[in-house]
């Protein structure tokens, strides 16, 4: 079966190979020459005193794609052809205006303030443009040069902090991590949250097709505790081939994609060339590279060795042994009466074969040992150029990484094409195409770490040289601990856990366009497209494994999707003012999944880690298909850029639900009024643009219905040690029902937008704001709902469950200094989201999200979503905690067991995102900070520290003691532990104690972090042809946490958890790099 899948992806991989090479070959067929041109040179300025020359100016031929944009000292040069007869210059900000080319070559032009913003585009749903004064609801967007300026190899984080009514939460800092994406909250438990990404109209998918901790079994939901983070299909995308990112945030934006927006959408338009000056491609290579450092270092204590109750125990996982100075006078180990004097015995060294194993006391700080430098390069090259009647784009990228954490990287080859062609004054076709090679080598986290013996290692115990294998056995560890878990120098080289995926997405498009008379016009499209991705997973614990044998399992999906999208949109100017436009359209998706899975345990001998080495094989393979039929419908009028109204309505027909609630319409209406339109208002100096704005929408969410079945029953995993029980056994097969049912009367979840908002810009737009309060009512959630255990099904996927979410945004920007050489600009964005748990599924309080048994992430009614739950402390009615006041007791004065409770609460109060840009003449420098506050999360990590004995705080082990709490009376404890007439009462308060209190372990969450810092150089143009820049920058520099020891975003799994638990996550890394582009 393995050489059979081998067989099959090399053949896809071959074919997509040669389709990209296919459309490659056709753009530089249609696109070899361009129109007779001449070339018209200038200068732009502004009007408004001190202002002086205009960069960024757009100057283009009217009624072509022909264009470019002034450079710093607002000049510009432009190959025109010789036909064409009218320049328009536009700038944000500025009145638009016409200049007509003549026989001039040289034409200048100042610019007037427009001070309603009239000229800003947006880009909405479907890709259509409009007006941002037009637009009822909430949208936001950030260009190119904001995402490459620190070269950031994933999207995620090249906008974090820059959009607001956005959570992202990394997963951790190895290359490849997840990164999860949350727009105005969650919708679903324990489904999908993810925005729809669009890329040039392209719907493809983004999100994991699994989920951290399922062991290849892609039919279950994964507790996130095992295993390795399993990247998202974002990290497919290159941010060096991206134009811009808009995001489309409430259901009403996002409402004409239908069921699959309901999270949202981010739409991405790559490079095309459109914007280049006509004539000759353009040649643009860049190079960038950064030096990752792990962000943080733990405080450890340098005191005490290895060892329990003051005793040296050199296979002991706890640090609770003597001091390390006074290790020589260990009566077993110690040196000084064995003839060693000043030094100890170490047994790993005699095991290793080491000549001399007698060691003096040191302190080795092993965690910062164990990381290294990690370092990414990027390299970039693009090919462009506009024409008359066309454009096309060309690039390709090359990104490798290697990892702070050894064994830890990723290298990512992304090509890409497109072209765009005017075949006569009616007719446009062109298409975009997209392929990427993702191979990412990551670490197990959690319960399988390996960072576990690299945080709880003995500060006297030297993990990086000591052996980690018996010489002549590489499959026999040597550790200074026992039980279930690797030397992480020796799981460095025997533990794989990859990834390989191979990607092909992109669409053609054609497009019809025509003048009815001089107040109609009509546009029709038609666009196919296509995401067809492969990936293959790997994971192998080998053999000498945890002292066993090792297991391997091998898994991976192919996933083809076809999209087919027809629209056609009318514009009327009926009559002075007054404008319509309508828009109806038709979308089909198609999509099919073939998956598998292998699963092998007991190697027969180390050194060949494939299934046929293994002694008890599993296999598995699924294929499924799916298929969303959509017809929606737009309507916009506006009057006088005073007034504008939208509706639209969606019916959506889901082959994944029940054959009786399939089809599903959605609606959605948005208004806005420019107030500064009225005379009235419109002689107010020092308001520029004043606008409100309404919106209301639905859209919905479906589940995947399967039509219940039988299947083969496998013992194997959780209470049950032994080997699996796989059928057919001796010949005999047995079949069970499967143990999740499903719901014949399933309907899709429904969500109710209601958003309101306004937008204020003030003294000729140099300051503005921007406020969206918005709700949504989420009704008929879909989960699987647990049954009793008497009925043989685990649960029942069906609907149940009311969730609600208040969301304020707030996006402020001010530019306090603009004058002809120098300028600042400074902006914020503001979110305050609050997620509610209104209601589950009758006789169900809580859903299970990830974790353990003991604490655990879920959803309970009451709570904001999600939770943490698990042990807690007593308190009594004030809150205080509550000690053991009986003197015999030999926990008297710590701290007593509550039971299990809510014990945090994930989500944060606010995010705050602020950016300053300094800009003199050719000098530019970015700063960008972020701050989050508030939320809870469970940190295994810290907790462990202080159970070990390793953490800083216990490193006071003579003195006396407190635990802060109150008696049963309610009287403040004041019970003394430890000193020299107790010396174990710290060690028992952490390793008996506190380790079972899980809220011990909860910590706060807030931040503050410097996310950005960019200086770069831009010259004048070498040999008046090249234009360099240059930049150094830093990434996640500096850091305020109330977490100790550790990044608070570092977190387990790829699931709705992420930024909840922490349990030896690979942590968060610091970046320091340059950045050279070259465009010629």
């Amino acid at each position: 079966m393995a050489i059979f899948l081998d067989n099959y992806y090399l053949t896809k991989l071959d074919a997509m190979r040669k389709l990209l090479l296919m459309f490659l070959a056709f753009c530089g067929l249609v696109l070899s020459a361009w129109a007779q041109q001449k070339t018209v040179t200038g200068t732009v300025t502004s009007a408004v005193e001190g202002e002086g020359a205009l960069p960024g100016v757009s100057v283009s031929v009217k009624g072509t794609t022909i264009g470019i944009v002034t450079d710093l000292n607002g000049k510009y040069t432009l190959a025109v052809p010789t036909n064409a007869t009218t320049l328009v210059f536009s700038y944000i900000g500025m009145k638009k205006q016409e200049a007509e080319i003549g026989t001039r070559s040289v034409i200048d032009m100042v610019l007037e303030s427009d001070v309603l913003g009239l000229d800003e585009v947006v880009v909405t749903a479907l890709g259509v443009s409009r007006e941002k004064k037009a637009v009822g609801y909430s949208v936001q967007d950030v260009k190119n040069d904001v995402i490459e300026r620190t070269g950031n190899t994933d999207l995620a984080g090249a906008i974090q902090g820059k959009i607001s009514g956005i959570d992202i939460k990394p997963s951790s800092g190895m290359p490849g991590a997840s990164s999860q994406i949350v727009i105005r909250g969650a919708r679903s438990f324990t489904g999908n949250n993810t925005p729809l990404y669009v890329v040039d109209g392209m719907p493809i998918a983004s999100t994991a097709d699994i989920q951290s901790g399922t062991n290849g079994d892609f039919s279950i939901r994964g507790d996130g505790v095992t295993g390795s983070d399993i990247s998202n299909r974002a990290v497919d995308l290159n941010p060096a081939d991206i134009e811009s990112i808009t995001v489309l945030k409430g259901q009403a934006a996002a409402a004409l994609y239908g069921i699959r927006a309901s999270n949202g959408v981010i739409l991405i338009t790559t490079k095309s060339g459109r914007n280049n000056a006509p004539g000759k491609p353009v040649i643009s290579v860049s190079h960038t590279s950064a030096f990752s450092e792990v962000s943080r270092t733990p405080d450890y204590q340098t005191i005490y060795a290895q060892g329990v109750n003051g005793a040296y125990v050199p296979n002991s996982t706890l640090s609770w042994g003597p001091k390390i100075i006074d290790l020589p006078d260990d009566p077993t180990y110690g040196g000084n009466a064995n003839g060693h004097p000043g030094k100890f015995f170490v047994p790993q060294l005699e095991q290793g074969l080491v000549e001399d194993a007698w060691v003096t006391p040191q302190v080795f700080n092993n965690w910062n040992r164990y990381f290294r430098t990690g370092y990414s390069a990027t390299n970039n090259v693009n090919v462009s150029q506009a024409m008359d009647k066309g454009n096309y784009s060309l690039g390709l990228t090359q990104t490798s990484q290697s990892g702070v954490a050894l064994g830890s990287g990723m290298n990512r080859w992304n090509g890409k094409a497109s072209a765009e062609r005017k075949l006569n004054d009616n007719f446009t076709s062109g298409f975009n195409a997209n392929f990427s090679r993702t191979d990412i080598d990551k670490l197990p986290t959690a319960n399988d770490a390996a960072l576990a013996g690299v945080l709880g290692a003995p500060v006297s115990y030297n993990l990086k040289d000591y052996p980690y294998f018996v010489p002549g056995n590489p499959y026999t560890q040597i550790y200074y601990r026992g039980g279930s878990w690797d030397n992480p120098y020796w799981a460095a080289e025997h533990t794989v856990f990859n990834e390989i995926t191979d990607r092909f997405f992109g669409n053609g498009f054609i497009n019809y366009q025509t003048n009815l008379n001089e107040k109609m016009d009509l546009k029709v499209r038609y666009q196919l497209g296509a995401d067809s991705y492969t990936t293959n997973y790997q994971d192998v614990f080998e053999y000498g494994h945890a002292g066993n044998t090792g297991m391997i399992d091998n898994y991976g999906i192919t996933s083809f999707t076809v999209n087919s999208l027809f629209t056609v949109n009318f514009n009327w100017n009926m009559t002075s003012g007054l404008n319509l436009n309508a828009l109806i359209g038709n979308e089909f998706d198609h999509n099919k999944t073939k998956t598998y899975s292998e699963h092998g345990e007991n190697f027969n001998f180390g050194g060949w880690t494939h299934i046929r080495n293994a002694n008890i094989v599993t296999a598995n393979e699924s294929r499924n298909q799916n298929r969303t039929v959509g017809f929606f419908g737009s309507l916009s009028l506006s009057w006088k850029s005073l007034l504008f109204l939208t509706a639209t309505g969606r019916n959506d027909i889901v082959s994944t639900m029940p054959t009786n609630h399939r089809s599903f319409f959605y609606p959605s209406a948005a208004f806005s009024f420019v107030a500064t339109e009225l005379d009235a208002v419109k002689n107010i100096n020092w308001l520029s643009f004043a606008k409100l704005r309404l919106s209301y929408a639905e859209v919905g969410q479906a589940g995947n219905y399967v039509r219940n079945y039988f299947t083969s029953p496998n013992y194997a995993g959780g209470w049950w040690t032994g080997s699996p029980v796989v059928y057919p056994i001796g010949g005999v097969n047995s079949y069970i029902p499967n143990n999740i049912q499903y719901d014949p009367n399933l309907v899709p979840q429904n969500t109710k937008s209601y958003e309101a908002g306004a937008e204020l810009k003030f003294f000729q737009n140099r300051f503005g704001i921007d406020y969206t309060f918005s709700r949504q009512n989420v009704v008929d959630q879909i989960f699987a709902v647990p049954l009793a255990g008497s009925t043989g099904i685990r649960s029942m996927l069906m609907n149940g469950g009311k969730v609600h979410t208040l969301s304020h945004e707030v996006v402020l920007y001010i530019s306090p200094v603009i004058s002809k050489n120098f300028q600042w600009d400074i902006n914020f964005n503001f979110s305050k989201i609050d997620n509610y748990v209104d209601a589950l599924a009758p006789g169900v309080e809580n859903i299970f999200i990830g974790g353990f048994d003991t604490p655990q992430v879920r959803a309970q009614i009451g709570d904001t979503y999600p939770v943490i739950y698990g042990e807690s402390f007593l308190r009594n009615e004030e809150g205080k905690v509550v000690v053991d006041d009986n003197p015999a007791s030999p926990n008297y004065g710590f701290p007593l067991t509550g039971g299990p409770a809510v014990i945090g609460k994930v989500s944060p109060d606010f995010i705050l995102g602020g950016g300053s840009t300094l800009t003199y003449r050719r000098f530019s420098l970015n700063a960008l900070v972020e701050w989050k506050h508030g939320g809870k999360m469970y940190s295994g990590s810290n907790g462990l520290l202080d159970y070990y004995g390793l953490s800083e705080r216990t490193g006071d082990r003579e003195s006396t003691f407190i635990y802060d709490g109150v008696k049963s009376d309610g009287t403040p404890n004041d019970i003394a532990r430890g000193g020299p007439n107790d010396p174990l009462a710290l060690q028992s308060l952490h390793t008996n104690i506190l380790t079972n209190i899980d809220e011990y372990y909860i910590f706060d969450n807030s931040f503050v972090k410097l996310r950005e810092v960019v200086l770069k150089y831009r010259p004048e143009k070498l040999f008046k042809k090249l234009d360099l820049g240059v930049s150094v920058f830093a990434r996640n520099i500096l850091l305020w946490t109330a977490l100790p020891n550790l990044d608070p975003e570092s977190s387990q799994g790829n699931t709705n958890m992420g930024g909840a638990f922490e349990r030896f996550t690979v942590p968060q890394v610091s970046s320091f790099g340059f950045n050279v582009d070259l465009t010629f």
